[in-house]
């Protein structure tokens, strides 16, 4: 079963697909060659917003090759975690650069929810679906 087997519903933006999964966790990937800007930061909140119904739900960020951050959306980043829908985060990585990007935005940004780095999707998956159900409790 493929990745896009799991969605129930999915918003595409030029940037990006966002989609909810069976299991209420929402994947979010970065298309490959993508420059991450406060402009796409905006219309990601509104995709997410609308898929969630302003829920929270766990939330798994995935990019491809080649996406990069620009610094006024790592300076945004923080501040649009409490607007945001959801209840803990995992940033799946694949390659060295982005995993110390991933790395470098939790040390200097400090997340308030839950927050884990994987190398492996289906262990990110997990983490999620174990973090969310203590959340709830």
């Amino acid at each position: 079963m493929t990745q896009a087997d799991q969605l129930v519903h999915k918003i595409e933006l030029p940037e990006s697909i966002i989609g909810l999964r069976k299991d209420g966790i929402i994947h979010v990937y970065i298309k490959p060659y993508v420059e991450i800007t406060s402009e796409y930061q905006a219309r990601q909140l509104k995709a997410l917003n609308e898929i969630t119904g302003g829920t929270k739900h766990p939330v798994i960020y995935e990019a491809g090759e080649n996406v990069t951050v620009g610094n006024d959306a790592r300076m945004n980043a923080r501040r649009l975690e409490e607007l945001t829908p959801t209840s803990c985060k995992v940033v799946y990585v694949s390659t060295l650069a982005h995993k110390l990007i991933a790395e470098f935005y939790y040390r200097f940004n400090k997340p308030e929810q839950p927050y884990k780095v994987f190398t492996d999707f289906e262990e990110g998956i997990k983490w999620l679906l174990e973090t969310n159900a203590r959340l709830e409790k």
